[in-house]
């Protein structure tokens, strides 16, 4: 008798304790005024559009396409860092084009696009290309919390024949 009435004591104990914490874990989302507190991490949607063509203006393709998208921030001393934030290695269409789409975690401060002719001489054998400090363009606002809105950047990359 005694173990069942300590259970049903613990069990009754244990519900209160449960409900309470309850509580106490909801009135800390709003205890000092700031609003609700949310979950989840900044995103923003990414599309960097591109084509390669050479210098007679035909399309390359099959040609190794690495997209490097940096963050960079100044700190209080005003000592400036950039990481890299999303990378990702795409190869041209038939026509030359590349097109990444990301979910990204910041927005890009700038990006590096390096061209790679990966084929050897079956389309002809071309110089390796890098566009440094490309810049994106917002097109779609974000919703105020902590998705970032949409951003787009296009490129076109003229590559030179080895000599």
């Amino acid at each position: 008798r005694y173990l069942i009435m300590k259970a049903k004591v613990s069990k009754v104990f244990i519900s209160i304790i449960t409900g309470l914490l309850g509580m106490l874990g909801f009135q800390s989302c709003n205890v000092f005024g700031g609003g609700m507190v949310m979950y989840g991490t900044p995103h923003a949607d990414f599309n960097v559009k591109g084509k390669v063509t050479d210098e007679d203006g035909k399309p390359v393709p099959g040609a190794r396409t690495v997209i490097d998208s940096y963050y960079g921030w100044t700190d209080d001393l005003g000592i400036s860092y950039s990481n890299l934030d999303y990378t990702d290695t795409l190869y041209t269409d038939s026509q030359g084009y590349v097109n990444a789409k990301a979910m990204v975690f910041g927005v890009s401060s700038h990006i590096t696009v390096t061209v790679t002719d990966i084929d050897g001489p079956e389309n002809g054998e071309f110089e390796e290309k890098v566009i440094e400090n490309l810049h994106m363009h917002k097109v779609k606002d974000g919703d105020g919390s902590w998705y970032g809105g949409a951003y787009e950047m296009e490129f076109d990359a003229v590559v030179k024949m080895k000599k």
